[in-house]
């Protein structure tokens, strides 16, 4: 087996579950040119949220745009992280990729929580590739356009900080299940752009699971720039 980076979480070391540890993908030869291969490896509350090193996020294009309908466009989003992880390295524990928003689950280095920078420069370094290839733009008021924002993504993002070992499998379970909640693939296995194949080779799923499609409305968000 190629070897895979454990770490378990100290704080989560008395769960009952064992298999509760946060893993980097194994090494392994790239995906096809098609596949999305960057990892493979209620009312806004506005506050932020420091407790922790691993959150769950959400980000979504302006308008609900389907560029990543385009397998260019999400080669570039691809190229976008890995940049942006080369200068401010986190482990991608987690990730899907839809035609108008991605969730993915971070964990950043100790004793860091800056994940509004490096989710404003993989915005910015898609946003130069994509506009730069003569990729289209949503319309934006007059007022945004004087503050030069961009029609490509939604300003803010949703973040949540992961609290224990059930409350990431949860978000795992959601991130995986999303093509089969906005009906774009019959199981999560059917859909090339998430990491679901990698759990499945480390025995966290069956490949025939079916997924989770929504989260408990008890979990709170926050509504980040």
């Amino acid at each position: 087996m190629p070897t895979i980076l454990k770490r378990v979480i100290k704080k989560w070391s008395g769960m009952a579950d064992p298999t509760y540890v946060i893993l980097a993908f194994p090494a392994r030869p790239p995906l096809p040119h098609n596949s999305f291969t960057a990892i493979i490896p209620s009312m806004p509350v506005y506050r932020r949220n420091y407790e922790g090193e691993i959150f769950f996020f959400t980000i979504v294009t302006c308008n609900r745009m389907r560029i990543f309908d385009n397998a260019k466009y999400r080669s570039m989003l691809s190229d976008a992280i890995k940049k942006t992880r080369k200068d401010y390295p986190w482990e991608m524990a987690g990730i899907v990729l839809l035609p108008n928003h991605l969730h993915m689950i971070w964990e950043l280095p100790q004793n860091d929580t800056n994940y509004s920078r490096r989710i404003s420069l993989i915005k910015r370094h898609f946003t130069e590739s994509y506009l730069a290839s003569g990729g289209r733009e949503a319309i934006v008021s007059a007022s945004k356009k004087i503050q030069r924002y961009r029609g490509v993504w939604q300003r803010k993002f949703w973040e949540h900080t992961i609290r224990n070992a059930k409350d990431f499998r949860m978000h795992l379970d959601y991130i995986h299940g999303n093509p089969v909640k906005h009906d774009l693939s019959e199981t999560p296995a059917d859909w090339p752009w998430s990491s679901f194949r990698r759990y499945v080779d480390m025995g966290w799923y069956e490949s025939n699971w079916q997924g989770r499609t929504d989260l408990p409305d008890n979990v709170e968000y926050v509504w980040n720039k």
